[in-house]
């Protein structure tokens, strides 16, 4: 009796794989759990380019089981990139050509990635300069334009744009009355709007874009109330508040009114402007002096007077607080409007912005700035097209940087605009 009930204690307490302690008992089961999948790379980290001071952006897409994720720079493993995405630190154009990719691993499997080149292409301006057209700026650099339409700038009025970019006015001819109308109505102007991604936040709804025109005489009063925040035309319109900068302007004294474009962003601050004018023949001195200064001629009004000895330009530079070290280069450039998109083109490949366009009120000549950092010269990708809202120039982030307008030398009463795009 006694060796029964020790044998049953034992079968009790114990887990045995033996089949004497009762009679029918089955085995414990035992469970693996799920098979962990290896990793596998579907969509593969792609060659990027980026001006040089911005970031860079590599990503990868990988299925399997819990994968873990290791970033290399030619070959070499960065500490710290250990997730499906790497942003670069600020880039230089030494970086140009180097390769980056990325090992996927789990305890099933280890898969590398392709290589992604990066290139690196002309210097950015300074992050939240507006006196560079907007180009490589967060608004523009990643794509932009959820919509696109033209309006004409109002008579003595004025229309702002929130969340918008802008384009200077369309620089071109019959903007005005000819024979000249004096009464304060003879003249409208030409500008394309494109809005801001709202992904952007406050740099899209922190933004705006401005039209505005008002009588000539009134354009000295306009100036002197800067930097007055008011909206009044006449008593100190927007463009000359410190946190704006203007993009265009046209003087049209036989008209008896003026007409210009700016941008203003609720980021930034701290934009002076000076007014000069010049004889034509002195504009590239003028230009030059402005960019030993630290300043940007950002707009240029091109007055051809009765005669060569009245001919004149008003242009606009910016100076900007956040920046008063930087040295600019400027080029000055003249040609028939049909031949500005080449000669932006020719500027770009030298490494400038361009940053001012001005119109003879005759429409024979344009007049170009291009504005670089001293001695880059590294070529900046431009393109030219004939459509407002032609998707490249949007999806690859092309700021439209002017627009020109010029009549056809073969159809009567036709006319082309060119919008001229850098990045």
């Amino acid at each position: 009796m006694m060796a029964r009930e020790k044998l049953g204690w034992l079968c009790g307490s114990l887990i045995v794989l033996a089949s004497g302690c009762g009679g029918g008992q089955t085995p414990a089961s035992t469970s693996t759990g799920p098979v962990a999948q290896a990793p596998a790379i579907t969509a593969q980290p792609v060659n990027t380019s980026v001006p040089m001071g911005l970031t860079a952006t590599y990503s990868v897409t990988a299925t399997g089981t819990a994968p873990q994720y290791q970033w290399s720079k030619n070959g070499a493993a960065i500490q710290g990139a250990n997730a499906s995405t790497y942003v670069t630190p600020a880039t230089g154009f030494d970086d140009t050509g180097t390769s980056f990719t990325v090992t996927v691993t789990n305890p099933a499997g280890v898969v590398t990635s392709d290589a992604a080149t990066l290139t690196v292409t002309a210097r950015a301006p300074k992050t939240g300069d507006l006196r560079f057209q907007l180009v490589d700026a967060v608004q523009t650099v990643n794509g932009y334009g959820s919509g696109s339409f033209q309006s004409t700038a109002l008579i003595r009025g004025e229309q702002t744009f929130n969340a918008s970019l802008g384009t200077p006015l369309h620089a071109g001819p019959d903007d005005c009355a000819n024979p000249p109308e004096t009464t304060g109505t003879g003249c409208s102007w030409l500008f394309s709007v494109m809005g801001i991604p709202a992904s952007l936040g406050a740099n899209a709804s922190g933004f705006t874009s401005g039209y505005a025109s008002d009588l000539y005489a009134n354009f000295p009063a306009d100036v002197q109330s800067w930097p007055s925040q008011s909206d009044t035309v006449g008593n100190g319109i927007f463009p000359f508040a410190s946190s704006a900068v203007v993009t265009s302007i046209d003087f049209e004294p036989a008209n008896v009114l003026f007409g210009l474009s700016w941008i203003q962003s609720s980021q930034q601050s701290g934009f002076q402007p000076t007014i000069q004018t010049v004889a034509p023949a002195d504009l590239q001195a003028a230009a030059t002096a402005a960019g030993a200064n630290s300043q940007v001629i950002t707009a240029i009004s091109f007055d051809a007077g009765a005669n060569s000895n009245t001919a004149a330009i008003t242009f606009l530079s910016y100076g900007w607080q956040a920046d008063t070290s930087t040295i600019y280069e400027a080029q000055v450039t003249t040609v028939a409007p049909s031949d500005a998109a080449t000669a932006a083109a020719n500027l770009a490949s030298q490494g400038y912005i361009i940053t001012a366009v001005g119109i003879a009120d005759s429409a024979t000549d344009i007049v170009l700035v291009g504005t670089r950092v001293q001695g880059d010269t590294m070529p900046r990708p431009f393109m030219s097209t004939a459509i407002a809202n032609d998707p490249t120039m949007f999806q690859q982030g092309y700021a439209i940087v002017a627009s020109i307008t010029y009549s056809s030398p073969t159809v009567a009463d036709t006319y082309t605009i060119a919008y001229l795009g850098e990045r």
